[in-house]
């Protein structure tokens, strides 16, 4: 059973608002301040893991080590971790999925209809077109975890990926920056993939990034030239080019299920 107090204790600790745990979580804002003032009793269990994974709360250890949520163990001693790491991500529950970036971790939801579709559309488009080009680029779809740091602290799952350097790719993911990047927004990922994952694709050297949002009806491209990344606008009819490849569009028009 959630623990509301102790939630609030920990939030007060960290000098956290609802608008910085909901960022963080993937939580949207409405549900986050609705668990915190009472008024949702039961919330589902992915919400509260999310939460508690923010807070420092996730995670318990006893004495030979494993990780078990709060949820189903509040005896336990935990440990608070200023700073997940690659150690915590691969303990993380098999069917919890979740991105660290810099140290912290950002609950990620089951993908919808409209997601599966597009970025099925996507990678058909873009796989035949490497194909008859040739070449040694090829396309990824998540979950296909990238090392974008090639550190420890971050790893993330683009929804879809370009990758021509094959040296860099293995069997448990990818070391350094793609090439090109595509993230479909949904209800709770859209700050970080507006905010957070565009600043460290950017910093990390990522040519190319793509914001597809069914939810407001456009794309957004950023080609990262230096200091200034050339920006494009369009909506969901229109036809984008790939900055990558000189001779290569996409055309959403000819997706119906966007009508």
């Amino acid at each position: 059973m959630m623990n509301l107090e102790k939630m609030k204790k920990r939030k007060k600790e960290l000098g956290m608002t609802n608008q910085e745990l909901s960022e963080r979580s993937g939580v949207p804002l409405g549900t986050v301040n609705k668990i915190f003032s009472g008024a949702t009793k039961s919330p589902q269990y992915d919400t509260i893991l999310a939460l508690e994974t923010v807070l420092g709360m996730t995670f318990y250890r006893d004495e030979d080590g494993p990780y078990i949520s709060s949820m189903r163990e509040e005896a336990f001693h935990y440990t608070v971790h200023g700073s997940y790491t690659l150690k915590d991500y691969y303990a993380l529950p098999d069917h919890l999925r979740a991105e660290l970036i810099d140290g912290q971790f950002y609950y990620m939801s089951s993908p919808g209809l409209v997601h599966q579709k597009l970025v099925g559309e996507l990678y058909f488009q873009i796989k035949e077109y490497i194909r008859r080009k040739g070449g040694p680029c090829d396309v990824f779809l998540a979950p296909f975890d990238v090392f974008l740091d090639s550190d420890d602290r971050t790893v993330v799952q683009p929804d879809l990926m370009i990758i021509c350097d094959q040296t860099r790719v293995e069997a448990k993911g990818v070391t350094g920056a793609p090439d090109f990047v595509l993230e479909i927004i949904s209800e709770s990922t859209g700050k970080k993939d507006y905010s957070t994952k565009l600043n460290k694709y950017w910093s990390a050297g990522v040519h190319e990034y793509w914001i597809v949002d069914p939810l407001k009806g456009r794309v957004l491209t950023y080609c990262f030239n230096g200091d200034n990344p050339d920006i494009g606008i369009y909506g969901l009819h229109d036809t984008v080019p790939v900055g990558i490849y000189g001779d290569l569009s996409i055309n959403f028009g000819e997706f119906s299920f966007l009508v």
